[in-house]
């Protein structure tokens, strides 16, 4: 029983966990207006380098295929 538990525990945890995806994976599909990975609608962030730069990227976030603001009013 402790076992199962553990296992539970894990994958809630891994299943709560944000994606980040990278701008080009096969896996990646927009459908209509809706951006989809795997066949599900896409939550996480979308990562992009940015051309001729080391280390700067552009990242998006998406909850449910739609792109969110994280933008407090």
């Amino acid at each position: 029983m402790k076992k199962f538990l553990i296992l539970c525990v894990a994958l809630a945890f891994t299943a709560c966990m944000s994606k980040e995806v990278k701008v080009g994976d096969p896996d990646l599909h927009l459908k209509g207006t809706k951006l989809y990975y795997k066949e599900k609608l896409f939550t996480g962030t979308l990562v992009q380098k940015v051309p001729l730069t080391e280390d700067k990227f552009i990242k998006i976030k998406y909850k449910d295929g739609v792109i969110t603001s994280d933008k407090k009013d």
